[in-house]
């Protein structure tokens, strides 16, 4: 399951921002899967993480929030 973090805070251009982002994924090894969703507030980066607190730690290091899924009811 991947642990999802939406940033959306691109405040005078996306360039720098998104290079300090990928820039601070390198330097510890992290692999996000990196979608990019367009609506009406503006572009908005979706990064898919392996854990929650690789998650987590992103969200500390640039905001943004963690989208939490409802766990998935089985019916027998």
């Amino acid at each position: 399951m991947l642990h999802t973090v939406e940033f959306s805070s691109f405040c005078g251009g996306v360039l720098a921002p998104l290079s300090n982002m990928f820039a601070w994924l390198d330097a510890r090894g992290l692999r996000p899967v990196i979608s990019r969703l367009v609506d009406e507030d503006g572009t908005a980066v979706c990064l898919g993480f392996s854990s929650e607190a690789e998650a987590l730690a992103f969200v500390s290091a640039f905001g943004g929030r963690l989208i939490r899924q409802e766990p998935k009811l089985s019916v027998a």
